[in-house]
């Protein structure tokens, strides 16, 4: 606790209220006010630097990724996928580590200082808080730069996004910093003992193509690298740029943190990682031919965080909820970055790998995860009853942090916290007392996953959902076949696919093989159920076992028969053991199909992001009209998604069937916006091609159809629309293009009197 005496300040302390207070603007920070504000309290965020995005933004340039990496069609939705789709959309340059321009700054802010419940404080930074008793913050103190103003900020609620728990820390919160013990939550990954060891702070750098040749000196206190063998495992890649040319830019393992405390030495940290920074960028114009005509355009100068204060909820999440995809009755996020713990040290331990799987393949299998719940326990504060967090700051091990603190995932915490702070104002109640009433966290579960928000098999059970009722058709649907393209992978690993069954048999399957062993090879092919599409590591009974022989040089489509009778609109998960020189070959995504790979001697499998060429027989059609109106938006337990049939053309239209004229004016649309692709994937003004563009909403009442509703030029996921009242018995959504796919595609359909 910090006293001063005869304080004097330059300004007058400016008293401001609101219903919710987040501090720190980072992507959760930025997300959960936008959340809070939407769903009606009046909400401050308080930024301590003039750009939104924390780790992305400008000023840091870190990629944001998620859950992307650990399961197929697992990009986050919400709030982030509004603001990333406008990015990629508007911006010249590509979205990866480095790269990231003012573009994304711009969109950030403008999300936020669109909503009219909404207030920003930039260039503010909360030095401390007031306490309204001994569990309770009253108000939180902020210096803003430039103006000179203090601000005495009072809430009833306070959202911690700081990603330090600054907040938390100044009002008394329980929290740790460092690592647990092995023994203490049973963790595979955590150390013997605790110790007070975290992940470490990265600047990154960019390079530009000048045409002309560029010389650099080092300067004298810049740390020399003599040769990249001193740096083991760290080799920087040459990029490619929108413009043709490459350039050197990013690099996450330009990394310091242990024997530094990363909030204490935040300044020392920073100090060092330029040191290393420049004595990396001489050491590629020495060492690199291409580095001859690029110049140093950028250097970071705010170390990007990873680890430092974990606030303590009433719940800490652990490894094995991860691995074991732990169904929390609280769940209101989810990951699925691996668990992703970087060397102590880092650059500081140049004779280590950055991080562990850099040196060991294997090593994939202990921290590989497929997406995880993250239950609302974690997200608020054991002891400060009207604290949330969001972002690296959440109750977790120091385990768990390594997959939780990635943005994204930081970011689907934020619209849960936002819109949970939200509740709690309407409701009069504490964030305990949301866990403590399975209504209230239905109902927080609810609004979430109408705002498009995904939670790990929660359903839409709106009772005011009039299409929930309602009866689906569609003009056509497409079938579900993958086929080969020119990309093959050896089956000296096994590979696994879930594969979504319309019908209630399975007379046989083919898979595209190749042969390039000179004797006949083995392929065993093993049918079980699947719960969901990432359901790769639960154990369930072996329904076929097939064993097919290969004659050598064999290339083509090969045959397995299976007759064996199944539960229709089932995921089936069909595992292939082949042996060296056997190859099966790569398909393009499509929507509810997933693979996964495991080593011979692995006991755990691991998402791969492409899929198998693989035909089903009889053909399934898993894409039909009723998946927009069964209760989820998103591929999960099922495909969740109608597709129009590619090879009828546009326009295509799904129609629901009331029975009876009901009254309505607001309709939810979600779309697809390709969720198996991470963000950085896309290029420069990029609209994704299975969104559709162009659209119109008909209404027949009086045995006539009335257009009510068209919209042109569509990039977005999710539209919310509303019109004058209306009664009508169907409502027809008429896709007229998309943004380049064949097909009309559409995951949900939500109908409302509001």
């Amino acid at each position: 606790m910090c006293i001063f005496d005869n304080l004097r300040l330059p300004s007058e302390i400016i008293e401001e209220e609101f219903d919710v207070v987040v501090v720190g603007g980072g992507l959760a920070g930025v997300v959960a006010s936008i959340s809070s504000a939407r769903n009606g309290a009046k909400t401050a965020i308080i930024q301590d630097r003039p750009v939104f995005g924390g780790n992305s933004s400008s000023e840091i340039r870190v990629a944001p990724g998620g859950a992307t990496v650990g399961g197929a069609w697992a990009r986050e939705t919400g709030i982030i996928e509004e603001m990333l789709l406008e990015e990629r959309v508007r911006d010249y340059d590509f979205f990866v580590n480095g790269r990231i321009n003012s573009t994304w700054d711009l969109v950030l802010y403008e999300w936020v200082t669109r909503e009219p419940n909404l207030r920003a404080f930039l260039n503010t930074r909360v030095i401390g808080v007031e306490m309204k008793d001994l569990h309770n913050i009253g108000s939180v103190i902020a210096i803003q730069l430039g103006t000179e103003k203090v601000f005495r900020i009072k809430g009833k609620f306070f959202i911690d996004c700081t990603g330090d728990g600054t907040v938390g820390a100044s009002a008394g919160a329980l929290y740790r910093v460092g690592r647990e013990s092995r023994d203490e939550f049973g963790e595979s990954l955590a150390p013997s003992s605790p110790d007070k060891v975290t992940q470490g702070s990265s600047i990154l750098f960019k390079s530009i193509y000048t045409g002309k040749k560029e010389e650099f000196k080092l300067p004298e206190w810049a740390v020399s690298y003599k040769s990249f063998d001193s740096l083991k495992y760290r080799r920087p890649a040459l990029r490619d740029t929108p413009y043709g040319a490459k350039e050197f830019s990013g690099y996450w393992w330009i990394e310091i943190g242990y024997p530094y405390d990363t909030i204490r030495d935040n300044e020392r940290i920073r100090d060092e990682l330029i040191r290393h920074a420049l004595g990396i960028w001489k050491l590629i114009k020495n060492e690199y031919k291409e580095a001859e005509n690029l110049a140093l355009e950028w250097l970071g100068m705010v170390p990007g965080k990873r680890e430092s204060r974990r606030l303590i909820g009433d719940y800490i999440l652990r490894e094995k909820d991860l691995k074991n995809r732990t169904l929390f009755f609280d769940r209101v996020a989810y990951g699925g970055w691996l668990i992703d713990i970087h060397v102590p040290g880092g650059i500081l331990a140049r004779d280590l790998p950055p991080e562990p799987t850099h040196g060991d393949f294997d090593y994939l299998e202990k921290v590989s995860v497929f997406p995880y719940s993250i239950p609302l326990r974690s997200l608020y504060s054991r002891n400060i009853h009207n604290l949330f967090m969001a972002g690296r700051d959440i109750s977790a091990t120091h385990v768990a942090l390594g997959s939780t603190r990635l943005m994204l995932t930081c970011a689907v915490e934020g619209q849960a916290v936002g819109t949970a702070a939200a509740l709690c104002v309407k409701k009069d109640v504490k964030p305990r007392d949301i866990t403590l009433n399975p209504k209230l966290i239905w109902e927080l579960q609810q609004i979430l996953v109408k705002n498009d928000a995904f939670i790990p098999r929660v359903k839409n059970e709106d009772p005011r959902d009039l299409a929930l009722n309602a009866f689906a058709i569609a003009t056509s649907e497409m079938e579900l076949e993958l086929k080969p393209i020119k990309e093959f992978v050896e089956l000296d690993m096994d590979f696994a696919q879930i594969y979504p069954i319309s019908e209630g048999r399975i007379n046989s399957i083919e898979v595209y093989l190749k042969s390039e062993r000179d004797s006949v090879g083995n392929l065993s092919v093993k049918v079980m159920e699947a719960d969901d599409i990432w359901s790769f590591n639960e154990e369930r009974e072996l329904l076929a076992y097939e064993t097919i022989k290969i004659e050598p040089n064999f290339n083509g489509w090969l045959a397995v028969q299976l007759d064996i009778d199944v539960k229709p609109r089932k995921l089936y998960k069909f595992e292939f053991i082949g042996e060296k020189g056997l190859f099966i070959s790569k398909s393009m995504p499509e929507v509810g199909v997933s693979a996964a790979t495991k080593s011979k001697k692995w006991k755990r499998w691991r998402h791969v992001p492409y899929m198998l060429a693989m035909k089903v027989y009889p053909i399934s059609k898993p894409y039909g009209a009723y998946n927009v109106n069964n209760g989820f938006a998103r591929p999960e337990t099922w495909t969740n998604i109608w597709i129009s049939d590619p090879n009828k053309g546009l326009p295509q239209s799904v129609t629901l069937d009331f029975t009876e004229e009901i009254e309505f004016n607001t309709v939810y649309l979600t779309f697809d916006t390709f969720l198996h692709k991470r963000i950085h994937e896309f290029p420069p003004h990029y609209r994704v091609p299975q969104c559709v563009k162009d659209y119109e909403i008909w209404v027949f009442r009086k045995n006539k159809w009335k257009r009510v509703f068209d919209v042109r030029d569509n990039y977005y996921r999710f539209r919310v629309h509303k019109f004058t009242t209306v009664s009508a018995s169907r409502l027809m959504l008429k896709i007229l293009s998309t943004n380049g796919d064949a097909s009309a595609r559409v995951y949900q359909i939500r109908v409302y009197k509001e």
